[in-house]
């Protein structure tokens, strides 16, 4: 299951995992035949967080759709977390929105002029994978910030003092979350299945809780980053918003095995002047190792929310103003 091969033997034959090799996908948690593999969890410090009467946020990634089960609408959602006691909840994918943006910017500036083409950086386990392995071409991943980081930064310049919690399908996104330079945005990350816990212990129970609106102002295309192929087709969509009539050329693949194909397709020149995309997870985010739905009826449910949505390009976005503030600490 490991596409980074970081999973051998021992001299007694135990099983072992390289964690020079190892980039948190998750993908040994969920084929593990006998679950011995685990990733650590952030339950308490996130309920003890909550204890101390600190304001903490929800930051939900787009994944949610379907997660919870038929009883949890997208519009019951910010209610049970209420329930567990979040002050409040925003879509990541007002965060996908800006990144977007970004690296639809990035992609006008920099292809072909400056580099031969360029890779999205919102999957981290994709983006570590390429670092690792492909050092030559790490240059050519997008510098733009991953949703769960701006959308982290928008929460905490809007409420200075509070407490972020992440909230999605990703194991990488807890490795993401620990690096020194992304510690102040994010406090911990919870997966789908740990918050699912949460809600079992507390007793919430969906069918009571009256629907509470519409989520946030996220577009189609922000919440369409959760499955495969959605990145890149939210930032062409905004590329050809930027410059009409601009053709971009796009490569993507799923699961590390397939992505370390891709680039090695790409050091040869074969995808010159494309946009790559990279999801670690089959499926992308829906195929998570925190997720409790099969990926593919996970994307159906979010491609009938994309549908739902009001706003359909990320340019429509009514935080892109709060975009050049948040990049101001990446310089």
């Amino acid at each position: 299951a490991c596409g980074l091969d970081a999973i051998g033997s021992d001299s007694l034959g135990r099983a072992e995992i390289d964690h020079n090799k190892c980039v948190s996908c998750g993908m040994c948690l969920v084929n593990c035949p006998f679950g011995a593999i685990a990733d650590k969890g952030q339950i308490f410090q996130t309920i003890h967080a909550i204890k101390t009467g600190v304001p903490v946020y929800a930051a939900v990634a787009p994944a949610f759709v379907g997660q919870f089960g038929k009883d949890l609408t997208p519009e019951r959602l910010r209610s049970a977390l209420k329930e567990l006691g979040f002050a409040d909840m925003v879509e990541v994918a007002v965060g996908a929105d800006l990144c977007t943006i970004e690296e639809a910017r990035d992609f006008l500036n920099e292809v072909p002029q400056k580099q031969p083409f360029m890779a999205t950086s919102c999957c981290p386990a994709w983006a570590s994978m390429a670092k690792q392995l492909y050092p030559d071409l790490a240059p050519y991943i997008s510098m733009a910030l991953t949703p769960m980081v701006l959308t982290g930064r928008l929460l905490k310049r809007k409420h200075p003092g509070c407490k972020v919690v992440f909230i999605g399908p990703c194991s990488a996104k807890k490795l993401e979350a620990s690096r020194t330079e992304i510690r102040s945005d994010i406090d911990f990350v919870l997966t789908f299945e740990e918050v699912a816990g949460m809600f079992t212990a507390k007793g919430v129970d969906f069918k009571k809780i009256a629907p509470d609106g519409e989520l946030s102002n996220a577009t189609a295309d922000g919440r369409g980053f959760a499955v495969s192929s959605g990145v890149a087709e939210a930032v062409v969509n905004c590329i050809h918003e930027m410059e009409p009539g601009r053709e971009v050329k796009v490569a993507n693949a799923e699961s590390l095995r397939d992505c370390r194909k891709l680039l090695d397709e790409a050091r040869k020149g074969v995808y010159d002047g494309y946009l790559l995309e990279g999801m670690a997870c089959p499926g992308g985010c829906v195929g998570g190792a925190g997720t409790m739905q099969s990926p593919t009826k996970a994307k159906g449910q979010i491609l009938m929310t994309k549908k739902k949505s009001v706003l359909k390009n990320s340019l429509e976005s009514t935080y892109k103003e709060d975009l050049e503030v948040l990049e101001e600490r990446n310089g």
